[in-house]
């Protein structure tokens, strides 16, 4: 009799101990789908990025070297200036300084190369539909983060850097 009552004990405790890996086992694949759904993002969409809007935001508050009627020029302001063919107090073309200006800026806030996070970038300035700036520096990558601003007055900056 005790020797019927120890193997029933024994092949209750075999189901409930398959019954557990089987749930084990469910688990583990639910955790493997979550994982792998929430890992696979799409890395060609551009994404937009505070860091780029906030880079060109503080650009076009920058004090330029063009002065015009006394006053120095903001970089907001100079796309118009040079679309009127202005010429600086310095003597310099407006479109010039507009140019150097924006290659200095981006050159200096965004280093790029293999040893750097950033691996390039592309920049471009609209005003008024027409193309005064457009330059890019560095390698094109699957990964970028970007920001168009459209400002009053036709002005339309467009940052990408890629990563």
């Amino acid at each position: 009799m005790l020797k019927i009552i120890i193997g029933n004990i024994n092949k209750k405790a075999q189901s409930e101990l398959a019954g557990f890996g089987i749930i084990v086992i469910i688990v583990a694949i639910l955790i493997l789908v979550f994982v792998s759904f929430s890992l696979n993002n799409p890395s060609n969409e551009n994404i937009k990025s505070y860091k780029t809007e906030s880079f060109v935001q503080s650009m076009i508050q920058y004090t330029t070297t063009c002065e015009i009627n006394g006053h120095y020029t903001s970089f907001l302001d100079l796309p118009k200036i040079c679309n009127e063919n202005k010429i600086c107090s310095n003597g310099k073309d407006s479109c010039e300084v507009l140019n150097s200006t924006s290659k200095e800026i981006v050159g200096n806030s965004w280093k790029v190369g293999p040893d750097f996070p950033v691996k390039g970038y592309e920049f471009s300035l609209l005003y008024g539909g027409k193309n005064f700036v457009n330059f890019k520096e560095g390698n094109k990558t699957g990964e970028n983060r970007g920001s168009k601003q459209v400002f009053s007055g036709g002005l339309e900056i467009e940052f990408k850097g890629y990563y």
